[in-house]
């Protein structure tokens, strides 16, 4: 006995290794992070962030376990035309409860990550149920719950002699049971879908990423399972990015308001006022008497005194109209100054003179 025990501590000097390295897999996951809830490869634990991109976190938050679940049962994975569940029944409840635990726990520069393995039939290139995960980080901020997936029904690991050192593996790439980052994302073999006008969203720092969601305020309901029309529904619809609805909506707004600037739009994120009194019906316009006449009517006045000043004829308007010479003109004015000159002098009397005038068209 006490030369097997020499060899072992021979060996252990040799080698370099301590009795602390044996263990370091064990004392490390549990003493580094807070375990919230832990069987085999699944776990739910308090960490600290895995980057500043966001912010300090808005924790610590309550929100119901109901609430948490409400959410998570509307989270789908599309498969070929239809779409199924991505948290089994019994474990949802575990998930819920314990991502409630840890939000309510954590401080504002920690997350609540998971981990949750199961058996899933259905899936493509498999005649039975095979062995898949879900692992993500959450944590609460102005924007909503985040949830960024690390895996989305990747692969897991069936048979290990070493589970415990291949779950601590920090590369995301060949690890499935990592949570999701912040800084980077990693290629999952099925996409998320979600009923249309659900509450969950896609943030806008994610920049076009598929495994970073956030779950509103109208999401984070308690509900029953879904029903198969809602399930039709979220084959065809895509996870919108929050905000960004909103803002091209405003955007054609803006545009249309600068070509018709006298049109006025409606804003829906403007409050307005309304007047509380209630419209007054107002009398149709009253008709009016014609103010009364007072002026006299017209008198009839009498004609000017003969004789009549001379009007020229037609013929002699239409010649000068046209500009051209009227000789009958011409002759008139030559008489009528003759028969003046002649009347002036006293050579013809005043009857004479009238009677020519008239002879004349006077």
């Amino acid at each position: 006995m006490k030369h097997s025990l020499k060899f072992f501590l021979i060996s252990l000097f040799v080698t370099g290794c301590s009795f602390s390295d044996l263990t370091d897999p064990f004392t490390n996951l549990l003493s580094s992070d807070e375990i919230l809830f832990l069987s085999s490869y699944e776990n739910v634990k308090i960490v600290e962030q895995d980057s500043k991109i966001t912010g300090q976190n808005a924790h610590p938050v309550n929100i119901s376990e109901e609430r948490i679940e409400g959410a998570l049962k509307l989270l789908l994975f599309r498969v070929g035309n239809k779409t199924d569940s991505l948290f089994p029944g019994k474990k949802l409840e575990i998930i819920s409860y314990n991502i409630s635990r840890g939000l309510s726990k954590a401080n504002k520069n920690q997350d609540v990550v998971f981990t949750m393995e199961d058996w899933y039939s259905g899936l493509p290139g498999t005649k039975l149920k095979d062995n898949r995960v879900v692992s993500g980080r959450v944590f609460y901020n102005k924007d909503g719950l985040n949830v960024i997936f690390g895996s989305v029904l990747r692969q897991g690991f069936q048979s290990t002699t070493d589970p415990m050192l291949v779950s601590r593996n920090p590369d995301l790439k060949t690890n499935p049971y990592v949570p999701g980052s912040r800084s980077f994302s990693v290629k999952n073999p099925f996409a998320l879908a979600v009923p249309p006008n659900s509450g969950i969203m896609k943030p806008r720092v994610a920049k076009g990423r598929a495994d970073w969601i956030i779950l509103t305020s109208k999401s984070l309901v308690a509900r029953s399972n879904l029903s198969e029309n809602e399930r039709k529904a979220a084959r065809a619809s895509n996870i919108e990015v929050q905000g960004l609805k909103s803002e091209v909506q405003q955007l054609r707004q803006e545009l249309q308001s600068m070509r018709n600037p006298n049109q006025r739009y409606f804003n829906p994120n403007q409050q307005y006022r309304y007047n509380s009194q209630p419209y007054s019906y107002q009398q149709p316009y009253q008709y009016q008497q014609p103010y009364p006449y007072q002026q006299q009517p017209y008198q009839y006045q009498q004609p000017y005194p003969y004789p009549y000043p001379p009007y020229p004829n037609q013929n002699v308007y239409q010649n000068q109209q046209y500009g051209q010479p009227n000789p009958q003109s011409s002759n008139n004015q030559l008489s009528l100054k003759s028969l003046e000159n002649m009347r002036s002098r006293g050579l013809i009397s005043e009857e004479s003179y009238l009677k020519k005038l008239k002879e004349l068209g006077y």
